[in-house]
């Protein structure tokens, strides 16, 4: 009888370690608001303010959708380590041959956890780098700049 009680024990452990960490999962990965697409014909301003929205939503669909393939990992780190972003401006962009700079500043949370010395939380300067790809401008790259 001993045995059988320590199975269940251990059984009911492992469905609560199992539980909290389905749930966890789930909180993680869904968004904290829908960010909707922006359309094929939006500017690049439209498309960073966008960005910026999904990335502070951690709606991680419409962050991807809007960076290249090769910036996609950029991307998921920023949904990784912060918490939160509030673009407070977003500049006119600069056109650079066939891309265009968008010079924003912006407002950033991070979590605790992961808090990067080489980006503290607060405001911040920033540029990102978009491209025009399958008929729309895409997040290329970012930077200081």
């Amino acid at each position: 009888m001993g045995v059988r009680r320590s199975w269940k024990a251990v059984a009911l452990g492992v469905a609560a370690v199992a539980a909290v960490a389905g749930g966890g999962w789930w909180w993680w990965n869904t968004p904290r608001y829908d960010v909707p697409m922006p359309s094929a014909a939006a500017e690049p301003g439209g498309v960073v303010r966008a960005y910026m929205r999904a990335l502070d939503a951690h709606d991680v669909a419409t962050a991807r959708a809007l960076s290249t393939s090769s910036h996609r990992a950029v991307t998921g780190s920023w949904l990784a380590d912060t918490s939160g972003m509030k673009a407070l401006t977003v500049s006119a962009p600069i056109t650079e041959g066939s891309e265009v700079q968008v010079p924003v500043t912006f407002d950033l949370h991070q979590h605790w956890w992961t808090e990067d010395p080489s980006m503290p939380p607060g405001h911040h300067d920033w540029s990102y780098i978009l491209v025009r790809q399958h008929g729309r401008w895409l997040i290329q790259d970012e930077g200081m700049g």
